[in-house]
């Protein structure tokens, strides 16, 4: 008898797509098939024993009738991770979490915050005409009407602030922010939106009253802290008129360079800058929208000032709109502290497509990673580790573990590592404060004593309204106690995987909803699956409840093991338990005889891209219809030809005089300074036994979008098994290869363009051209109010539910999507999108210049927070891509008095 057997390690994941995923490596001695001849008949039982476990192997073999087989090949595992059985059509594996879950992870921590009590003004040596003379004669600013000298002496700082002669903005204060004529500056009781207009061609400046309330400096007691606080509203609404709401790039970067010691030019060269990275030129990137260059100074001036500057942060770049990283798939944005001494940072799409507190959000973040690697010592950060229980896997030193599952800001910073789980926090603890709180008041402690150095923030919001409820909810969803895992099927067909998870309920009534759970398989693909508990089910003698998944993975799937970094688990009120694992505590094994990795591939030069015309059947306006086409090669698994396979994103930038596009067309930031790549999936058509197929995407476009080049800036084809590639398209210079070739990216290809040109003043119904749209909706910020709905039963449990009204128009597209973030008491941002009728489509229906009433409204489930709701923001978008955030909470800082 002969047989041959394979040894080997299961591969490393590829460490791509933030966040990261954990690794694993087999310790399994898989054999390949046994073969026997055909006059051999033996039964063979071999034990095998390996350290730190019990390993056994049986192989059993039997002839029938002169025939080969295959043996049943098993391996059965008794170790620290539990019980594996592996077999060559089954596997299985279970694991139990032992003990009870600690107290502190039990219940939320209920927010009391603490007391706000000002005091006192500030004492001002200077007259009013003192301070009035200087604002005109430094920066062009003549006041009138209703100020007083604190807030005169605001302005004043103000400006001061952001335009004075610097050692890093040597110019005088005129010159730095370009106040190049003298502007009449008033104040007005109303609200307005941005708390600030320009009127009358620029001469004129109104500034609400309330931006003014907390911008001096003022005594005031924290609880038991003494110190003074205020608040940065008047900055940024300066900031937006002297920068043209960030449109003078210039009056950034000299902010930028004052306040933060960062810049937004490259002097040294993007091939210089990336030549330790990722090696690109400037084809790979643009210049920053204007929100996003506020979103930034807002972010970084919110943090303690001690923090403003960081050693090693001195570029700050914006990739290319549409395109993804080359190494880090679809994440936000990255930074490298370690890589040069002058570093930088990166922002994608993903930083700014969402709403306005995410773009801060991901600001504060990155530059946190900064002060991890080059700013806070190794007694800080072993502190740190400490607080969250963090350790280092003892067999993969590059991985983190902890048992904690819910004292972290966010799911992200429980899936990886200190470093980011500081980061997540940090952005919590200044601009969602009473979240960190409720959820990690250790952590919130000591950023507080041990980062920020006291400074603390308090949100003060300005539309709010209270739910009551007479038995209020803090648990946290269900804690995992068991986990099991069964594969079944042959090596040659699809596998029914099924997922078993027993979860605790607890005390009470509420439990999970459902879980999810992200794998990565051995070379990088990615699928994410559901586990729901069954309608109805009760808790059994244990208190425990099933929650599964039952689903088919396609005899394509790469074979090896899939791993996982981390099991959410959530509640129908929006909390959320996460829950690390690892190599120990997941194991899923396909033995997929056809397994592949490869990905489908985009047919070289094949792109194209059409334009046709449609007429709106309800208005008969007519609007752009755009195509995108190209051809697909199969090269593993095949397509999924019922779904939408391929994907796209569509992008413009302005023409240059005469058409087409040039370098700095190119390098600009796009066709519409608040518009983004629109993204759309489509299907495939593959021949009957054929590798070589066809994807085409449709995109609907308003008929008042930006005119300028349109092109496809990024695609990706991925086949049943998830297996993914992508293609970028960017005015790379000629025969540059570089980046490209990361991963499964191939090299780049200069876009297609297609030009919509711009129609003339009152024909953009009657030809085809676009009516350009350049403004976003408008909001009447004096409509803006919410309330709740609670009959007598509700207010026992605290269900009902809120409505939010206001009015708002367009100029010229039309209203479209409408984003909303509502905050309850213990800070937690319930999200989601504001159904009307013209919710969906190109065209707007109705008057688009009329004040129109929405209405807002959300569903409070049992259990709700009682106490003070606040309505946070709203995102609203017209039909033709241009978007506004609006803040309804403002954030003032106290700093605590130096002892």
């Amino acid at each position: 008898a002969t047989r041959a057997h394979m040894m080997h390690r299961e591969s490393q994941p590829l460490m791509g797509a933030a966040p990261r995923h954990g690794v694993f490596k087999s310790l399994a001695a898989r054999k390949a098939a046994m073969i026997l001849p055909a006059l051999a008949a033996a039964a063979l039982i071999a034990m095998v024993f390996l350290t730190g476990g019990r390993v056994e192997r049986t192989a059993l073999v039997a002839k029938t009738n002169s025939e080969m087989h295959v043996v049943k090949d098993h391996i059965l595992y008794q170790d620290w991770r539990g019980t594996s059985l592996e077999a060559v059509d089954e596997f299985t594996f279970s694991h139990s979490w032992t003990g009870s879950v600690p107290v502190g992870e039990v219940e939320e921590e209920v927010v009391k915050p603490a007391e706000l009590v000002i005091s006192e003004d500030r004492p001002i040596e200077k007259t009013y005409v003192e301070v009035s003379k200087q604002l005109t004669d430094d920066f062009n600013v003549q006041l009138d009407g209703q100020w007083n000298l604190p807030d005169a002496e605001s302005l004043l700082e103000t400006f001061e602030g952001l335009c004075a002669t610097h050692s890093r903005a040597k110019g005088t204060p005129k010159e730095n922010c370009h106040l190049n004529k003298l502007q009449t500056w008033r104040v007005v009781p109303e609200q307005q939106v941005d708390d600030i207009s320009i009127k009358h061609n620029g001469d004129i400046v109104k500034v609400t009253a309330d931006a003014l309330k907390h911008a001096t400096p003022r005594k005031a007691t924290l609880g038991d802290s003494e110190g003074n606080v205020k608040s940065y509203r008047l900055e940024f609404a300066v900031l937006r008129v002297i920068s043209d709401w960030g449109r003078k790039q210039s009056v950034i970067n000299q902010v930028l360079r004052r306040r933060f010691g960062a810049q937004l030019d490259v002097d040294c060269g993007y091939t210089a800058l990336t030549e330790s990275t990722t090696l690109e030129d400037h084809g790979r990137f643009m210049e920053f929208k204007p929100p996003e260059l506020l979103f930034m100074v807002e972010a970084w001036t919110l943090m303690p000032a001690h923090m403003h500057t960081v050693a090693g942060l001195k570029y700050v770049t914006r990739r290319q709109q549409g395109l993804n990283h080359p190494y880090y798939g679809s994440t936000t944005a990255v930074s490298w502290p370690e890589n040069r001494d002058e570093s930088y940072q990166e922002y994608m799409d993903y930083s700014f497509n969402q709403d306005g507190y995410t773009s801060r959000h991901l600001f504060v973040h990155e530059k946190s990673h900064f002060f991890w690697a080059r700013h806070w010592d190794t007694q800080l950060k072993e502190d740190w580790e400490a607080v969250g229980d963090w350790a280092k896997n003892a067999q993969y030193s590059e991985d983190w573990m902890t048992p904690q599952t819910v004292e972290f800001s966010s799911d992200y910073g429980a899936s990886n590592n200190p470093d980011e789980d500081i980061a997540e926090c940090l952005s919590a603890y200044v601009l969602h404060p009473m979240r960190l709180q409720a959820r990690a008041p250790k952590k919130h402690a000591f950023l507080r004593d041990q980062v920020a150095h006291g400074v603390q923030y308090v949100e003060e919001p300005s539309v709010l309204f209270a739910v009551e409820n007479s038995d209020g909810y803090y648990r946290y969803p269900a804690a995992v106690k068991r986990l099991e895992i069964k594969v079944a099927g042959r090596p040659e067909d699809d596998k029914q995987v099924d997922v078993t998870m027993l979860v605790d309920v607890g005390q009470g009534w509420h439990s999970a909803s459902h879980a999810e759970v992200q794998l990565s398989g051995p070379s990088g693909g990615r699928k994410t699956i559901k586990l729901e508990t069954k309608e109805g089910a009760q808790p059994d003698a244990a208190n425990l409840v099933a929650m599964t998944y039952h689903g088919v993975l396609s005899k394509h799937f790469e074979k090896g093991f899939w791993s996982a970094s981390q099991i959410v688990v959530k509640d129908t009120l929006g909390n959320e338990r996460w829950v690390k694992v690892d190599e120990y505590s997941w194991r899923l094994y396909l033995n997929n005889q056809a397994g592949t990795a490869w990905p489908p591939r985009y047919r070289e030069k094949s792109m194209k891209l059409e334009a046709k015309w449609k007429e709106h059947k309800e208005t008969g306006v007519k609007y752009p219809v755009l195509t995108a086409e190209m051809g697909v090669e199969r090269t593993g698994a095949p397509l999924d030809l019922e779904g939408e396979p391929a994907w796209m994103r569509l992008a413009a930038k302005k023409s240059a005089k005469g058409g087409g596009m040039t370098q700095d067309e190119w390098q600009g930031y796009g066709a519409s300074w608040t518009e983004y790549p629109v993204y759309k999936a489509g299907g495939c058509t593959v021949p009957e036994s054929d590798y070589d197929g066809t994807c085409s995407v449709e995109w609907e476009l308003s008929p008042y979008s930006a005119a300028g080049q349109y092109y496809v800036a990024m695609l990706a084809v991925e086949d049943e098994a998830s297996n993914k590639r992508e293609q970028f398209f960017t005015a790379q210079p000629e025969g540059w290869t570089c980046c490209g070739k990361v991963g499964n990216t191939g090299d780049d290809e200069y876009p297609v363009l297609l030009e919509l040109l711009a129609c003339k003043s009152g024909d953009a119904e009657a030809k085809e051209c676009v009516g350009e749209d350049h403004l976003p909706p408008q909001l009447d910020r004096l409509s803006v109010a919410a309330r709740v709905q609670q009959e007598d039963d509700d207010k026992q449990h605290g269900s009902g539910t809120v409505t939010v009204t206001f009015k708002a128009r367009d100029d010229k597209s039309g209203v479209g999507t409408i984003m909303y973030r509502i905050m309850d008491p213990q800070g937690m941002s319930h999200s989601g999108y504001l159904e009307h009728d013209n919710s969906y489509g190109p065209v707007f229906t109705g008057d688009v210049q009329e004040w129109k009433e929405y209405k807002l409204e959300m569903a409070l489930p049992r259990g709700s927070p009682k106490g003070t709701w606040r309505l946070e923001s709203l995102e609203m978008h017209d039909k033709a891509g241009n978007r506004k955030h609006h803040q309804f909470i403002e954030l003032l800082q106290f700093v605590p008095t130096s002892k």
